[in-house]
């Protein structure tokens, strides 16, 4: 009689146990379009009520010994959206709310009204910013740091034609400091075989035009002189007509029979430097000129290109992600400004983190604490800008399942029926 009430609770743990492991499938069916979701699995033990005798052991039916979480690498579904964000190998992002952390595979950020890089749930990315201390930090994208804002160094390619006709030097007119001026630049072109204007930035980001000159002085000889405009340079107050140029330096460009400078450009030796005190406040502008290369042949003059390293200041354009994390900024005057670098965290046991929800996860004692890098060295995979990790879920795995456990559901409640079957003939015979 004992062992067929034994049957009773072997029958009760297999409904309850069978009705966990469906429970578990069914949630991740339910998942089976969540962004980085991890299949989970019951894992099924068996129930000992008690030691027993050897070869007369009755079990006490099953229970559901953990949920496991199987962390697979998942599909990396292209979206082609920058702030979408796939890890291709071990890792999770990591996520802030305030002072608590957690940690997910999923990668479909936004950008919050702060500038803040966030999940869907307005949580903090951590990375380490490009300014920062080195500990982790919620990444913004306003913060980028502005280099090379003035211009220090400008350089200049093209060709001067030794056909055309040479003046005196001493016929130039330069621009005094009359108020107002007394030359202009009709004036210099007069005499100017050929003449360009190139932009420079002093050290508050403000533009500026930079008007340079190539003056046929002599043989095998051009003066080149450069000028700035009036209203930059003159005292505000004592501006009364604008658009007047302001010399600012020359450099006489000498060549050779074979049409190449002669002597030739020294790198790192400068043409011309142009010492400027800008009206506006910003600190006086040391800026060096080369002309490299630049020719003499007998045909029409003319720049093939302008360089410099000037970039005045810019905001945010568009931003990308690398490989390894690294957050950059496409500014608008044309500048790549590094903004920060996404961080990753790894664990010894990955299984053992928490689900909180959300896409989240925590960390407990079985997962062991979190150890941070960044994306594509050590342990850490790399990030793939641009996609989504796909869930891991198998839909038609988890049908098949779910059909084999509500086989084992059904039988278990049949254990039950039985045996109430049972003890009912049993009562019948008293």
């Amino acid at each position: 009689m004992a062992s067929i009430i034994n049957g009773l609770f072997a029958g009760r743990s297999g409904i309850a146990s069978h009705g966990m492991a469906i429970s578990v499938a069914g949630d991740n069916i339910s998942n089976a379009n969540t962004i980085g979701y991890k299949t989970s699995r019951a894992s099924f033990e068996d129930i000992m009520a008690g030691d027993g005798i050897l070869g007369k052991q009755v079990g006490s039916g099953s229970q559901i010994a953990s949920v496991q979480t199987i962390y697979e690498q998942g599909t990396l579904e292209f979206t082609g959206r920058p702030l979408d964000l796939g890890i291709s190998g071990n890792g999770f992002f990591i996520l802030a709310n305030g002072l608590d952390r957690s940690y997910s595979r999923a990668g479909d950020f936004k950008i919050d009204s702060a500038g803040f890089i966030t999940n869907q749930n307005g949580y903090a990315v951590l990375g380490f910013p490009a300014d920062g201390s080195g500990a982790l930090e919620p990444i913004n994208v306003n913060n980028i740091e502005q280099s090379s804002i003035a211009t220090n160094e400008l350089t200049i390619s093209g060709n001067l034609n030794s056909a055309s006709a040479t003046i005196d030097g001493g016929g130039i007119p330069v621009p005094g400091t009359a108020i107002p001026p007394v030359t202009t630049y009709a004036d210099l072109n007069q005499f100017a075989e050929y003449s360009t204007v190139v932009d420079v930035f002093d050290s508050l980001g403000e533009s500026h035009t930079v008007s340079l000159m190539f003056f046929h002085t002599g043989a095998n000889e051009f003066t080149v002189r450069a000028y700035v405009n009036n209203e930059d340079v003159d005292p505000a107050a004592s501006l009364t007509v604008t658009g007047y140029p302001r010399f600012v330096g020359e450099k006489v460009l000498t060549f050779g029979g074979n049409g190449q400078r002669n002597p030739p450009f020294v790198p790192g030796t400068p043409d011309l430097t142009m010492t400027i005190d800008w009206n506006n406040g910003a600190d006086q502008s040391v800026t060096d000129l080369n002309f490299n290369p630049m020719s003499q042949y007998a045909a029409a003059s003319n720049i093939l290109s302008v360089t410099q390293d000037g970039k005045g200041i810019g905001s945010v354009n568009s931003i990308s992600i690398g490989a390894d994390g690294r957050v950059s900024a496409l500014l608008t005057n044309g500048q790549t400004s590094v903004i920060g670098s996404i961080a990753l965290a790894n664990f010894a046991n990955p299984e053992g983190l928490l689900r909180l929800g959300k896409n989240q996860l925590g960390v407990s004692v079985a997962s062991g604490d979190a150890l941070y890098g960044k994306p594509g060295t050590g342990t850490y995979g790399a990030i793939k800008a641009g996609t989504v990790e796909l869930s891991t879920v198998d839909i038609a795995s988890e049908f098949v399942r779910i059909i084999t456990l509500q086989r084992g559901f059904q039988a278990s409640t049949r254990i039950i029926t039985t045996i109430n079957q049972l003890l009912n003939d049993v009562i019948q015979l008293a």
